[in-house]
């Protein structure tokens, strides 16, 4: 059984390359990640034994991690969310705040935030 974050990015690395997986490839992923199938359901759906889905699903894992050491996208999409959250924050001690002398200061961190999200 997969810890909850591990599922998650999983699901993550699927949704930036299930473009690069065979048809059954993402058919067996989809089932078993989106759609919650056992492995004996899907094996039953598919024709293979729950083992073959089973090396399936690993063998498509490790591609998916293969292609994200490669390509980098998953990192660079959880620094966006990062620099996000920080550009959320810093507007929010704004919001709270406006007429504060640190004024000037959090508006430059907050152009630095979205120059990194930009660039």
């Amino acid at each position: 059984m997969d810890l909850p974050e591990a599922r998650q990015r999983k699901i993550l690395l699927y949704d930036f390359y299930e473009n690069l997986l065979t048809q059954r490839q993402r058919e067996i992923f989809a089932m078993h990640y989106m759609d919650d199938c056992s492995l004996a359901e899907i094996g039953a759906a598919a024709g293979i034994t729950p083992q073959g889905v089973a090396d399936i699903l690993k063998r498509v894992t490790a591609k998916l991690e293969q292609y994200d050491k490669r390509l980098g996208l998953v990192e660079k999409h959880e620094n966006r969310r990062a620099d996000a959250k920080k550009i959320r924050l810093l507007l929010d001690d704004f919001e709270s705040n406006p007429r504060t002398p640190e004024a000037p200061a959090i508006i430059s961190q907050i152009r630095r935030q979205l120059d990194n999200l930009i660039s």
